[in-house]
């Protein structure tokens, strides 16, 4: 009878190993980036990221993406204009809010695309958000990119004003995440 509980139980250890081994694969800071298209009445502007943080884990049993971190830092964006940047930090007052956060751990994949959901954090509000991207699934590298959506004043922003018109509220993001073993 012991001994076939020590079976059971190294058997399941061994299921366990065998099933449950997740990969950590970190992104290519070199290969990714994150940007936004702004617009105001008189003018649009973009501003780009290029370094930005993250990490994957990727199951081993059939090499799928099952949980991502990305952390990127307010002042990293720029839009080639030092004096809008600068007042950006503070309308988004980043030494309260220096980071914004992705994580997800929720994946539906259909052919080369993937619904990702998860938890935005941005100016210190938490947000769910669901995000279609492409994905293209290489041998040691995973390749998201896609475009969102956010709405400034969903995550308690003040709008800037430029001769007493505000900014639209609306942000929206292009990002190319690649991850690798």
């Amino acid at each position: 009878m012991k001994s076939r509980i020590n079976f059971s139980l190294a058997l399941l250890l061994l299921v366990n190993l065998n099933f449950g081994q997740n990969e950590s694969w970190m992104l290519n800071a070199d290969q990714s980036f994150i940007s936004y298209d702004a617009k105001h009445v008189l003018h649009a502007w973009k501003g780009i990221n290029s370094n930005v943080k993250g990490v994957a884990k990727i199951e081993m049993k059939d090499d799928q993406i099952k949980e991502i971190a990305i952390l990127t830092l307010v002042k990293d964006f720029d839009s080639n204009n030092t004096g809008r940047d600068a007042h950006a930090l503070e309308v988004l007052e980043s030494l309260s809010f220096p980071e914004v956060r992705f994580y997800a751990d929720t994946f539906e994949i259909t052919k080369d695309s993937v619904q990702i959901s998860g938890l935005f954090n941005f100016h210190g509000v938490d947000q769910k958000k669901s995000i279609t991207a492409h994905l293209e699934n290489l041998k040691n590298k995973k390749i998201l990119t896609g475009k969102f959506n956010l709405i400034p004043s969903d995550f308690d922003i003040a709008l800037p004003s430029f001769m007493m018109v505000k900014m639209e509220n609306l942000l929206t993001f292009d990002f190319k995440l690649e991850f690798s073993k």
